[in-house]
């Protein structure tokens, strides 16, 4: 059996630190490898693998929420419903996909009975007028963006905050406000864990002057350029 490139990629491993072990780390160089360590309000910390980009010249700080140890998802959690809550939402949205696990956490956190949980899958009740086309940073192919019909009653008239773990180009925040616009929601908000780079700041300016000063992020991460030596620097521009 012949093994791919994607074979020996190393294990996915995530770490938080305290805001006493953050203060204890040894400080940043202006080069990486392997990891980059990210700051986050409230002093903690968050280590990241560093994931080399197609053409190999490029590199991200690679938060996959959907593998990161409970532990890691228990920290987070509090930190984006504390933002989230700052925007004084009547309902929680999620971004999907890898929104999802934490949209529940902070609706649950923030004390709602339910949250609304947009998705990629076309269920045969849907109806193409409540989807947008969507695109993210990490997918390899179209897609679009869809509201359950059952779930217009949720979001029609109320301060919708939607909810996502990164947001880079922004094209999938923007999908998802349209979306929920057109659905009769007053979307007053994007809360995510991290911002990756500035891009998407003109990407949801689309939606009017100021709307990126919606978007609070727990912490935020450059984009990396090849340094020599196996290692990676932070982009201008970016941090």
């Amino acid at each position: 059996m012949s093994m791919s490139n994607t074979d020996l990629l190393t294990p996915y491993t995530a770490r938080w630190y305290t805001a006493a072990q953050a203060r204890a780390l040894p400080p940043a160089g202006p080069t990486f490898s392997g990891t980059y360590t990210v700051a986050l309000q409230g002093g903690s910390a968050l280590e990241l693998p560093l994931r080399v980009l197609p053409g190999g010249d490029k590199a991200i700080a690679l938060l996959m929420s959907n593998q990161t140890p409970f532990a890691v998802e228990d920290a987070l959690a509090p930190l984006v419903t504390a933002a989230a809550a700052s925007l004084q939402p009547e309902v929680i949205a999620a971004v999907p996909t890898m929104g999802l696990d934490y949209a529940r956490l902070v609706a649950r956190g923030l004390g709602l009975a339910d949250y609304v949980a947009l998705g990629h899958s076309r269920k045969f009740w849907y109806d193409e007028a409540l989807s947008e086309a969507a695109t993210s940073s990490t997918s390899t192919q179209g897609k679009r963006v869809y509201l359950d019909p059952a779930l217009v009653a949720r979001v029609r008239g109320k301060r919708v905050v939607l909810v996502d773990d990164v947001i880079n180009t922004g094209v999938s925040a923007l999908s998802a406000v349209r979306l929920l616009e057109r659905a009769g929601a007053e979307v007053v908000g994007l809360t995510v864990l991290l911002s990756e780079g500035h891009a998407w700041r003109a990407v949801v300016g689309e939606l009017g002057t100021g709307w990126d000063q919606r978007v609070r992020a727990v912490g935020h991460i450059p984009m990396f350029e090849a340094a020599g030596d196996g290692r990676w620097q932070p982009m201008a521009g970016t941090l």
